[in-house]
């Protein structure tokens, strides 16, 4: 299965999880953990252990289609171009975190329709070099440089739609995977005991991790072995995103300038 992700949103970057819990839950008759079972009769068993890699990944599907707010963090690239991401995100579209690409890092946060920026320095001068001269766009970068921006209507509604990513991934869950999973070695992510479910191609192998404690919440998720490497974790289940706005003395407002 192809994986496709985009470095100029969030919500491509969940699409890109999406499609890896899809890849990561496709049936496979081997029971998991047999064998250790056999070596530890007297161990307690845990509920995946009897449960086929697509059951195992039923179980996670559900609990990030019940999930009201995620964090993810992480690294992800498509065609070369590489994002990074750490942006806390709820079913309401509200969020608050920065997304990162070859032109700097920009923090975002949403609550409702109102939406405030700030940007790296080299974010700024890469943006206001298309159309200006050299010296109005060092201009502009010394007015924004390390000022929270409030964008006009049309350019907060299309830098919101960094923030509806939840939404994307939990709607994208539905489609059921073709491919063929197998469960790995347990292992742990954050200190959390979690399930490890594999599925190999010719060019990579995605990878996810599965709470084995509380809710089955997906925990990560990677792509390695080909030309697109993913390595992204997910954290702050159903925690508040935090959507206070900057201080008003530190938001410039672009509506005002000349």
């Amino acid at each position: 299965m192809k994986h496709h992700i985009a470095n100029r949103a969030a919500t491509a970057l969940l699409c890109a999880a999406t499609t890896v819990i899809i890849t990561g839950c496709s049936p496979d008759r081997t029971e998991a953990g047999a064998e250790s079972t056999a070596s530890a009769p007297k161990t307690k068993r845990h509920p995946f252990d009897t449960m086929t890699p697509e059951q195992i990944g039923n179980q996670a599907r559900e609990a990030v289609a019940n999930t009201t707010s995620m964090r993810l963090t992480g690294t992800a690239s498509s065609d070369g171009r590489r994002v990074e991401v750490d942006l806390a995100m709820d079913v309401r579209g509200s969020c608050n975190g920065t997304v990162g690409n070859s032109l700097g890092t920009m923090h975002i946060i949403k609550k409702g329709s109102l939406v405030h920026v700030r940007a790296a320095e080299d974010f700024w001068r890469a943006t206001f070099s298309r159309g200006m001269t050299t010296e109005q766009a060092e201009e502009m970068v010394a007015l924004f440089k390390g000022r929270w921006i409030k964008p006009p209507a049309t350019l907060s509604e299309t830098l919101g739609r960094i923030c509806n990513g939840l939404g994307v991934l939990i709607e994208a869950l539905k489609p059921v995977s073709d491919g063929n999973s197998t469960r790995e070695a347990d292992a742990t992510v954050g200190g959390r005991p979690v399930a490890v479910l594999a599925e190999r191609t010719a060019t990579d192998t995605t990878t996810v991790y599965i709470a084995k404690e509380g809710k089955p919440y997906l925990l990560r998720s990677t792509i390695a072995g080909g030309s697109d490497p993913v390595d992204l974790t997910y954290s702050d289940h159903d925690k508040p995103v935090d959507t206070t706005p900057p201080p008003p003395d530190q938001v410039l407002d672009p509506t005002k300038l000349r």
